[in-house]
């Protein structure tokens, strides 16, 4: 991937209403993904019809018409049957969910006048992806391109692209405004994990590691001992106050080194400092990995190999300035909005070559 993909696309954001444009493509969302996407990438706006059941926006990038759709109330024979450009927005991280996914793919055919669609897919952690296969051109099928969370090696940059994870939307984490976030005030705590601690996993360590060093009061910890998939709005207010408090927050490998946290601490201010592991399952084992494209636009984030490295960071950490601390803050908030300006400049441009490359020649 090279930067001339990340040239600036103008653009005419927050339509509530189709623009006339030369070419038109929907999205539809069956994946929390599909609002990082829209909101957080895109920026589009959304507004409620159908008493809330469908969710829409419009969205005008130089001569393409974005239409999104998500909600209850958007299924197999709610859509527009006479889409031609289609991306799909799935989820492929369980068994369960991957039925789903294949449910709207194996519908394909019914939709007459479709020519060109993608699929922006929710990939699995372990990247157990190869489902999805049958189903790609290469291979016959009728997907054109896939954008794949999680460091797969199918990642390609011709048929597979990589997409990042970003925040937990479907948590409720907001699109927050960068220019709303304080980064001059001192914060209250040098470091933060709220989180689940896996039984044998290196957050047991990490866990104890805290718990026995000097910083432990200044660090906000809030453990638990299962997953859960949604917050209280109460969690949630914490959650996010414990990143905006804080100028570290502790991101130490799940059932894949790429979580949520990473992208919401930035957000906030809060620089992660990650543990650079490749976990269990058949992601990419080359060099680059785990995080390659957080690598390779050089995220300001703290890459570490043990969590036995943790003493020594928060011992330097006490010697920062508030201006050192001040500057750290603004780089990573600007970093990560320039990010999601990249991801989605890359995308629109990766969307227009494979839908419209015949129509521009």
């Amino acid at each position: 991937m090279n930067t001339s993909e990340f040239e600036s696309v103008p653009q005419e954001r927050n339509i509530y209403k189709p623009v006339t444009s030369p070419y038109t493509v929907e999205i539809w969302g069956k994946a929390a993904l599909g609002l990082y996407l829209w909101k957080h990438v895109l920026g589009g706006k959304l507004q409620n019809v159908q008493n809330g059941f469908i969710q829409q926006g419009y969205l005008t990038v130089n001569d393409v018409t974005f239409i999104y759709r998500s909600g209850p109330g958007i299924i197999q024979t709610t859509v527009p049957s006479d889409v031609q450009y289609l991306i799909l927005v799935l989820n492929g991280r369980s068994e369960e969910k991957i039925k789903s996914a294949k449910l709207w793919l194996d519908y394909l055919p019914l939709y007459p006048n479709l020519k060109k669609m993608a699929v922006v897919l929710l990939g699995n952690e372990m990247c157990d992806n190869n489902w999805i296969l049958p189903y790609v051109h290469s291979r016959g099928g009728r997907i054109d391109l896939v954008f794949l969370v999680y460091d797969s090696p199918l990642i390609d940059n011709v048929e597979f692209y990589q997409w990042p994870l970003g925040v937990a939307v479907y948590r409720g984490f907001p699109n927050v405004n960068p220019e709303s976030v304080d980064v001059t005030s001192p914060r209250s705590h040098v470091c933060n994990f709220l989180g689940t601690v896996y039984e044998n996993s290196s957050r047991e360590i990490l866990s104890r590691i805290i718990k026995s060093i000097d910083f432990h009061d200044n660090c906000i910890i809030l453990e638990r001992k299962r997953w859960l998939p949604l917050e209280t709005e109460d969690s949630l207010k914490y959650y996010i106050d414990s990143l905006r408090k804080s100028d570290l927050t502790l991101c130490p490998v799940g059932k894949n080194t790429e979580c949520y946290r990473i992208y919401e601490a930035m957000t906030l201010g809060s620089v992660p400092i990650i543990e650079n592991l490749r976990t269990d399952g058949n992601c990419d084992t080359s060099d680059v990995a785990p995080l390659r494209l957080l690598k390779r636009y050089d995220a300001p984030v703290i890459y570490v190999k043990s969590w036995y490295e943790l003493h020594e960071l928060l011992k330097q950490e006490a010697e920062l300035t508030l201006e050192e601390k001040v500057e750290r803050r603004t780089n990573v908030v600007k970093w990560y909005n320039s990010f999601k300006r990249k991801l989605s400049n890359h995308f629109i441009k990766v969307i227009k070559h494979k839908f419209f490359a015949d129509k521009e020649t």
